[in-house]
């Protein structure tokens, strides 16, 4: 297990690296220009010229993106050119207000989506069957900036019963600030984690050991917990694991719709602005969280079946 770790982690530099040299090139592709953001239209084109030199935007790219690594050594990864402070210091601090709505959401996608896959699966091929499929299609073509405005709309301004921006000030304020948002996440990744999990329950409930243990006479609640769910539940992992970009991105959209001050609302905020320190570091962060998370599913696998080699 310490050889296996020790080898994944090993092979996080590369893909760190591989995703700051692919964003580094990118977001200087992006029509616009920082010093003009920074500055204004109206900036001429002596002050602007000086700006790219104090921000080394006057370099070729190949010696901004070594100077930009030479940083990351040391522990320097840039200041804002718009908030004129230290990049780590800004994302970082909005990295458990992000960590806290993505989990949430992923709490409440298994909340839901487990009793409906059982449902799913125990009357398979049934009208109820048929009309949680249909419910899961329709779900599935629903956009997440669409359905939050309509949350917001209907919990938030008609109803008033959930604030509809802002993350709260700890605790309980904080749980019902980021219950909307966490909700819409959530209605986004749910079908896809009942479609998997149904397909999954139907194939165990057809398993040799189900069938011994309903002619042993075993209670059902115990049949559900010891056999169909625990043996269902690697495909769980590897949902929420597969699906951990698709998972961010939805969370950088949400963030935007209900103002949370997380990583995803500062990231489309310094991407108007072109602030290149903070796409990079923002990015860096999720890549860093999708890497972690394939690492702790892997993990999972191991805890759930034994049998499973790492």
């Amino acid at each position: 297990m310490i050889g296996y770790l020790r080898s994944r982690v090993l092979q996080f530099v590369p893909v760190l690296f591989g995703i700051s040299f692919i964003v580094f090139i990118l977001i200087r592709l992006i029509p616009g220009d920082p010093a003009i953001a920074l500055l204004g239209t109206r900036a001429t084109p002596e002050l602007i010229k000086r700006v790219h030199e104090q921000l080394g935007l006057d370099l070729p790219l190949w010696r901004q993106y070594l100077h930009y690594l030479a940083n990351i050594a040391r522990g320097d990864f840039g200041t804002s050119f718009f908030y004129q402070t230290d990049v780590w210091t800004l994302a970082f601090e909005r990295v458990p207000t992000t960590l806290a709505l993505m989990s949430y959401a992923v709490g409440l996608s298994v909340l839901a989506g487990i009793p409906i896959a059982l449902l799913a699966a125990s009357r398979r091929g049934t009208i109820a069957d048929e009309g949680i499929r249909l419910l899961l299609t329709v779900a599935l073509g629903i956009p997440s900036f669409w359905l939050g405005i309509v949350f917001a709309l209907a919990f938030g301004v008609v109803l008033r019963i959930l604030p509809i921006s802002g993350a709260g000030h700890g605790g309980f304020d904080t749980l019902r600030h980021l219950t909307l948002p966490a909700i819409t996440i959530a209605c986004a990744l749910t079908p896809i984690l009942v479609r998997t999990l149904r397909s999954s329950l139907i194939e165990v409930l057809n398993s040799d050991c189900v069938t011994t243990g309903r002619a042993m006479g075993l209670a059902r609640r115990y049949l559900l917990t010891s056999y169909l769910l625990r043996n269902s539940l690697r495909p769980v992992v590897t949902v929420i694991s597969i699906n951990i970009g698709y998972l961010i991105g939805g969370t950088v959209v949400t963030e935007q719709i209900f103002s949370v001050p997380g990583v995803g609302s500062l990231l489309i905020g310094s991407i108007a602005t072109r602030d290149y320190g903070i796409i990079q570091m923002a990015t860096l962060l999720f890549a860093l969280l999708v890497v972690i998370v394939n690492l702790v599913a892997d993990l999972l696998y191991r805890v759930i079946d034994p049998r499973v080699q790492l």
